[in-house]
């Protein structure tokens, strides 16, 4: 479960390399991360899995503040 703690000759090989950093994240997440999210059960109590649309969708931004202070001028 924990093979990414120990050295191995698995780290010494060509550093593969991805089209897209999302691409490059999906793969990370689903081979590095999920495993050890559904380890501890992580999804039980927390938050659901990440799903495709998760890394696929453009990011959103909330601007909160008062009146006057550049949250229009932020967006343009």
């Amino acid at each position: 479960m924990f093979s990414w703690l120990g050295t191995d000759d698995r780290r010494k090989k060509d550093p593969e390399v991805f089209q897209t950093v999302r691409d490059g994240l999906k793969k990370l997440y689903k081979t590095k991360l999920l495993p050890l999210e559904e380890y501890y059960k992580f999804h039980e109590f927390h938050s659901p899995a990440l799903e495709e649309a998760d890394f696929d969708n453009k990011p959103m931004v909330l601007l909160v503040g008062q009146y006057s202070t550049g949250k229009t001028t932020f967006i343009r």
